[in-house]
């Protein structure tokens, strides 16, 4: 696909590739994105929407949310969403660049001020908006949350990501590799080049070589 730039309330996203499964963006954020969930493969079929599990590889250091504290309970959720003390109940990483997070299906998130992430997903627009941390337009008016929806595609009992320098799911294996070859291997292959800011998909039956430090996504 063509490289498509979204712009948006908090910044912009591009999208790099879509296949209708996977869809890979760069997010770059002004501003910090609402508290939001998507649902998961079972949920999915009670609460609407398409399944959504991602990851992210850090761009640039900055703020991120994911997961709730020890103890939190849905009442919890629903009194801080009143009461605007949402923050209190999340997880904040100070994320650097390189770090991976993976954000499965069920699991709340946000993406704070000033930080840029390289992004792997199912395919969909499912967002359930939580929070949106008290913000209003130019006329006063917040934007449209959903948490009827948001509280039953959640589970809470997903712990918070521990940052790492690789991903795999069911749907998509991310790995970082230095400078160097790709051996061969199964299923499509996808190489980003960050310096660059270029993506292709190779052939992932033969060697492969690398002349910068690239993200290998393969589904």
């Amino acid at each position: 696909m063509e490289r498509e730039r979204h712009n948006t309330l908090w910044g912009f996203e591009d999208w790099l590739y879509d296949d209708g499964k996977i869809l890979i963006k760069r997010i770059c954020a002004d501003m910090r994105l609402s508290v939001q969930v998507h649902p998961n493969d079972e949920t999915s079929k009670t609460v609407g929407g398409r399944a959504k599990t991602e990851m992210w590889c850090v761009l640039k250091d900055g703020p991120i949310f994911a997961g709730f504290k020890p103890d939190v309970t849905a009442d919890d959720v629903v009194r801080a969403v009143e009461d605007g003390s949402f923050e209190e109940l999340l997880v904040r990483f100070d994320a650097k660049v390189g770090e991976c997070y993976f954000i499965p299906g069920g699991l709340v998130h946000a993406i704070g001020e000033g930080t840029s992430v390289f992004e792997v997903q199912q395919s969909s627009d499912t967002t359930f908006r939580l929070y949106d941390w008290g913000r209003v337009d130019s006329k006063g008016q917040p934007r449209k949350l959903h948490v009827k929806e948001a509280l039953a595609a959640m589970d809470m009992s997903i712990p918070p990501p521990i940052p790492s320098d690789s991903v795999e799911c069911a749907y998509f294996t991310f790995r970082k590799h230095s400078p160097g070859t790709l051996a061969p291997g199964h299923g499509r292959r996808i190489v980003y080049d960050p310096a660059e800011d270029t993506l292709q998909e190779i052939d992932s039956s033969v060697e492969t070589a690398v002349t910068n430090p690239v993200f290998e996504i393969v589904v």
